[in-house]
């Protein structure tokens, strides 16, 4: 499906060949810049919040939620926002439990495989049963920030993609888009009704050759795509080949920050109308109150008037708000957004509690995240 663009789109696709490193002007390809070049490039980043380290951007947090947990009673509290997820989704939930809990045509056709199944007969049936075609989505049932998501072209993708892992998948429709936001919802317990805190544009990496100069080139000497070069390097194999004058070259599929993708504000999507479609998707979850929705949609207009739109993935209570990647965004614009969203998170938790829901303890949250990030488990940290 083509996609027009604007011209801070088209733009935000060149590369500045009078940026391109001199170490690789010689067309070494596939050559590694320079030592001096890549602390460049680590200092520069740290002018820019949104490509901080996340122990460094979060760091502030800490005070403020540990305020919050004085003041609500318990770390634990947060767990409580969302109880029909198990720990709130804190860590290692199921993508295919949350979707099924969603009952919505929006939501786009899934079906789990289990790692004790045999991965190409059960994938198979599952193509059978949804009547999907390619290109589908592989990636695993329980991950974070993207990591193992893959676009499936062809049966040889699909079996490679099954012998590097050894996870619960999920396989997925595809939604062409072109567009994605994320959608940040939430509900105070007892309140009719539940409003979006804040909608994210996704703005997907694509990039514009010249005929001169390799990929990698061009990716070195864009304004943006070089703080992320590593990421582009290790997904692309393609880094040393020169792209044609003209030619757009996608460079990520998944629409994860850490992946490449650009996150912009989006207030200007959120109307009366997706409001009320949203929070209609979401009560139809119970125990659902608070977390973001990463929805695939075919233009703006139609996104707003709550149509044409497909639902990924729905995230719970360790979903960011994820406008505050927004490179316009100062620094205390981006901390008021994410105080603001632990202060909600902490209150709607506190107001399951007053209801009955229980208080997670610390013992059994610290139990799960060690027990997840100590599994023996395969997965392809980078997403297509």
């Amino acid at each position: 499906m083509s996609q027009s663009l604007t011209n801070s789109e088209r733009r935000y696709q060149r590369s500045d060949s009078k940026n391109i490193p001199p170490e690789t002007k010689d067309k070494s390809f596939g050559k590694i810049p320079s030592l001096f070049y890549r602390l460049r490039l680590f200092f520069e980043k740290l002018t820019r919040s949104e490509f901080w380290p996340a122990w460094l951007f979060y760091l502030p947090l800490v005070p403020y939620a540990a305020y919050l947990t004085i003041r609500y009673r318990g770390f634990g509290t947060i767990c409580a926002a969302d109880p029909g997820i198990p720990l709130g989704g804190l860590v290692g939930e199921s993508k295919n439990e949350i979707l099924s809990n969603l009952n919505s045509t929006h939501v786009l056709k899934f079906r789990k495989i289990l790692p004790s199944e045999n991965g190409p007969v059960a994938l198979r049936r599952a193509i059978e049963d949804l009547s999907l075609e390619y290109p589908y989505i592989l990636k695993p049932d329980a991950g974070q920030r993207g990591a193992g998501v893959k676009l499936i072209r062809n049966e040889e993708e699909a079996v490679r993609y099954l012998s590097k892992t050894n996870v619960g998948l999920l396989i997925q429709e595809y939604h062409p888009g072109p567009k994605e936001a994320g959608v940040f919802y939430y509900r105070i317990p007892g309140q009719p009704k539940g409003k979006i805190l804040s909608i994210t544009r996704k703005t997907f990496p694509v990039i514009e050759g010249n005929g001169e100069h390799t990929l990698g080139e061009l990716v070195l000497a864009h304004r943006r795509f070089k703080y992320q070069w590593k990421v582009f390097r290790e997904r692309r194999k393609d880094w040393d080949r020169i792209p044609e004058l003209g030619e757009r070259i996608r460079l990520a599929e998944a629409g994860n920050h850490c992946q490449g993708t650009l996150f912009t504000d989006g207030a200007d999507l959120i109307t009366e109308t997706l409001t009320d479609k949203i929070d209609e998707i979401s009560r139809s979850f119970r125990g659902f109150y608070f977390g973001r929705y990463d929805i695939r949609y075919r233009s703006d207009d139609s996104f707003k008037d709550g149509k044409n739109f497909g639902i990924v993935e729905l995230n719970g209570i360790t979903s960011e708000s994820t406008n505050l990647y927004d490179p316009a965004f100062g620094i205390l614009k981006k901390y008021s957004v994410l105080f603001g969203q632990w202060n909600l998170l902490f209150r709607i938790g506190w107001e399951n509690r007053k209801l009955g829901t229980a208080k997670t303890s610390l013992y059994e949250i610290v139990k799960t995240l060690f027990e997840y990030y100590s599994a023996d488990k395969k997965i392809e940290d980078r997403s297509d």
